[in-house]
């Protein structure tokens, strides 16, 4: 935290539980994943709520305790995700990824994070699962419809809105997609 600011993360979490407690009244089944990782062989992919478990306060406090890691090797996050999501039963599966820039880790960079990134979300969508992403404090950036493709990303300039927008995101994904 600077200068008073909340962080990217620290908001992140305070959305995320209050898009959780939103999802329970609502009564739609959905999971909470974290990933990080250093290099191809070492990608960390770990639960922090199942499908089916409650919110309880040890899931509340799994959120609270996310820290930054390593690096952000996205294309290999989004295929663990799917193999999760894939095989549910559901009129919308939906993976929502929230995240404060680009794909980077040691030898994942530029354009060719990008195009695994792309193609993870493209395998996905061959298995029926939408993968849309939110991305916070960064600008619209044309690189965006490369690393998602179109329509499937999501810019929110200013962190602080995330809360508020999460929710009318989730209403509008779920409808058309």
């Amino acid at each position: 935290m600077a200068g008073g600011q909340a962080t990217v993360l620290e908001v992140a979490k305070e959305a995320l539980v209050l898009f959780c407690e939103a999802l329970q009244v609502v009564g739609d089944s959905y999971a909470i994943a974290g990933f990080s990782g250093t290099g191809r062989h070492s990608v960390d992919y770990f639960t922090i709520k199942a499908f089916g478990e409650a919110l309880t306060p040890a899931v509340k406090a799994g959120i609270s305790g996310l820290r930054p890691h390593r690096s952000t090797r996205m294309g290999a996050a989004i295929r663990h995700a799917t193999v999760q999501l894939a095989p549910l039963s559901s009129r919308v599966r939906l993976l929502i990824l929230v995240s404060d820039g680009f794909p980077n880790d040691l030898d994942y960079k530029g354009d060719h994070a990008i195009a695994d990134t792309r193609r993870a979300a493209q395998e996905a969508r061959a298995r029926q699962v939408h993968v849309k992403a939110i991305t916070v404090n960064i600008g619209s950036d044309p690189r965006l419809d490369a690393l998602y493709g179109r329509n499937h990303h999501y810019v929110i300039g200013d962190v602080r809105d995330l809360p508020d927008k999460l929710l009318r995101l989730y209403g509008l994904l779920t409808r058309r997609s």
